[in-house]
């Protein structure tokens, strides 16, 4: 069975993110993986993040079963319709749960249009003005 949590925290760590550059906080996520709870602190700062096991004291934490998360870390649903739900719990400053949802993977069909729009070499076009009709000449 595929551990997409991890793979998700992975990749966070293994990248910059340059749209977390001016955030400094500690997100920690606790997954219930059938009644154990795997934990997962991110520590941001400036947009570098780094990811760890421990359970220390964070900014926010956001609670979630293991089946809800993965869905989440693949983009098959929304972290914030998850938590205007009520099905993610989330706990301290909720606004960083907006920053992170930006580390997230968008649904599937949209990233697999978005890769197909960026790898075709389409032609430019440019607007002309019009120009009038010619007569036809009998």
């Amino acid at each position: 069975m595929i551990d997409h949590s991890a793979q998700f925290f992975d990749q966070v760590a293994s990248a910059p993110q340059p749209h977390l550059r001016h955030l400094t906080a500690t997100v920690r996520f606790d997954i219930d993986d059938l009644g154990s709870i795997r934990h997962w602190l991110l520590n941001i700062d400036d947009g570098k993040v780094s990811v760890s096991r421990r359970k220390a004291r964070a900014d926010a934490i956001v609670r979630a079963n293991r089946a809800l998360f993965d869905r989440i870390a693949t983009g098959e649903c929304n972290a914030m319709a998850a938590g205007l739900r009520g099905e993610l719990g989330i706990e301290g400053d909720v606004r960083l749960l907006v920053a992170v949802q930006r580390l997230l993977p968008g649904p599937p069909l949209t990233r697999a249009v978005a890769t197909v729009a960026s790898t075709q070499d389409r032609p430019r076009r440019t607007r002309t003005a019009r120009q009038p009709a010619k007569e036809s000449v009998r």
